[in-house]
């Protein structure tokens, strides 16, 4: 809708960006405010999460340029372009869950299954901003619709077609993040097992994404038995999240 929030001469800011910077934002303040009333210090939850961003940016960055390697073989420059578009959360996600986990089992910081809780609302609250962004640069654009909320993009620096009425199927992805931004909140502010809130993120964002993914009429690589790849991992973190909820609550 509005990909580029100022431009003066050749200085341009995307909303993209901004949007993705004040997602981060919000979620780490949001992060603090737990991890204060449960007494941790903030240095150490500032590394872990310095250490889960760079890691999870690299990694949502790498998929996308790996899902689109045509394009930025001609256009290598192109790759550091990232307030232009181009992330995928789930490769994001990985690197970053998985860097978090590693540094905080070698620095003995705090239990990795909290850590997971605390972060699992922040995620999907970032999340939220993240498609935000999305939808103002006009990536992960839907399939054309007639329906009476459909969006025309107009600007030809959006990545969507213009000119076409589409689901706005970004928009029903963040609406989905902030229900379960409330949601889990709710759950990790009561008495629960380790790791059992961020089981149900998995579950939550699984099936959110499932079911956006039906809307979406941007290149999102090979489909199989008419499933897109982000639906084949959706089905396989759903998978994960239940063996996740059920061993963790009976621990």
């Amino acid at each position: 809708m509005f990909p580029i929030l100022v431009k003066i001469g050749p200085f341009t800011i995307y909303t993209y960006g901004v949007l993705i910077a004040l997602g981060l934002f919000v979620a780490l303040q949001y992060v603090l405010a737990i991890t204060r009333k449960r007494g941790i210090d903030d240095g150490k939850i500032m590394d872990v999460v310095l250490v889960a961003l760079l890691c999870g940016f690299a990694g949502a960055r790498l998929t996308y340029v790996l899902f689109n390697l045509r394009d930025y073989i001609a256009h290598p420059a192109d790759i550091l372009k990232i307030w232009e578009g181009g992330l995928v959360f789930y490769g994001g996600f990985l690197s970053g869950a998985l860097s978090a986990a590693a540094f905080v089992y070698y620095r003995k910081t705090m239990p990795a299954w909290e850590l997971a809780d605390i972060l699992a609302p922040a995620i999907a609250l970032a999340h939220v901003f993240g498609r935000l962004g999305c939808f103002a640069a006009g990536c992960c654009y839907g399939l054309p619709s007639n329906a009476p909320w459909a969006v025309t993009f107009s600007s030809s620096s959006c990545l969507a077609p213009t000119g076409v009425e589409l689901h706005p199927s970004q928009l029903y992805e963040a609406a989905g993040n902030f229900v379960m931004f409330i949601a889990l909140d709710r759950m990790l502010r009561r008495p629960h097992k380790q790791g059992v809130v961020f089981g149900w993120y998995l579950f939550f964002y699984s099936v959110v994404r499932f079911a956006a993914e039906f809307f979406r009429g941007d290149e999102r690589g090979g489909f199989v038995y008419r499933l897109s790849p982000g639906q084949i991992i959706a089905i396989a973190a759903l998978i994960l999240s239940v063996v996740i909820i059920w061993r963790r609550k009976h621990v």
